[in-house]
């Protein structure tokens, strides 16, 4: 009976020197072995609104999901992706950027950017569909960067416009001078000598009219070039900034 005191009393002295020891608690990596824990919360404590960029919509889950009863291999590859917070479906479907965006202005947004929209892209879609995006994932900056595309292309779209209306009215004028001077040779022999004065004086002054109609078309393509890139430009931060 000694001997089996010694020994317990052992026993115990080393279970109270091992429960004295500090280990160090346990750290994101082995909680994400030990536990089913979602990506965000390995990463650091994140925010609801930077939450849902990893979620995907529950809505499209239940349409996806068959009417028999019956789930399916991807369904349920689709339903572990839920809970580890990746998505083996189409992103543009479940996405919870799609969701909030809507259909309608996802489909505006696929028109106005792809390569056969007649119209071009449309920059105000755009502009919106960034303004519902920052409304729910705050962006630093983005509100004031949007304000400033949408005024700078507001600017650009009224120069276009002021600039094709004068070039439709020299083109105009253009025309009437042409009708003009084809009119003279209509006449008859016995305005010949009359018209020979007018014609010299009309001749000098088309060739000034057109030498100045000259300089101008070239500043108006010069101008309407540089206002090409400014549009291009605003295109690249748009595109950088949905992305």
């Amino acid at each position: 009976m000694a001997l089996l005191v010694n020994h317990l009393e052992q026993i115990s002295l080393s279970a109270k020197s091992i429960s004295e020891l500090e280990f160090p608690p346990p750290k994101i990596f082995t909680n994400a072995l030990l536990n089913n824990q979602e990506i965000t919360t390995l990463i650091r404590d994140t925010e609801p609104h930077e939450r849902a960029l990893f979620s995907i919509d529950p809505n499209a889950i239940s349409r996806n999901r068959p009417q028999n009863g019956f789930r399916s291999a991807d369904n349920k590859n689709g339903l572990q992706g839920r809970k580890s917070g990746v998505s083996f479906a189409h992103p543009m479907k479940q996405s919870a950027v799609s969701a909030l965006l809507g259909k309608e202005m996802l489909q505006e947004i696929r028109q106005s950017s792809s390569g056969r929209s007649r119209e071009g892209v449309n920059v105000e879609v755009l502009l919106r569909g960034a303004e519902r995006l920052c409304e729910v994932y705050t962006v630093a900056g983005a509100t004031e960067r949007i304000r400033a595309l949408r005024n700078r292309h507001r600017d650009v779209a009224s120069s276009i416009a002021m600039l094709e209306d004068k070039v439709s009215r020299q083109q105009s004028l253009l025309d009437r001078t042409n009708q003009a001077l084809n009119s003279q040779e209509g006449r008859d022999e016995n305005d010949l000598e009359q018209d020979r004065i007018n014609h010299n004086a009309i001749l000098g002054l088309v060739d000034e009219d057109f030498q100045v109609e000259e300089e101008e078309i070239r500043e108006l393509e010069a101008r309407k070039k540089a206002l090409e890139e400014r549009v291009s430009g605003m295109e690249r931060d748009l595109g950088g900034l949905l992305k």
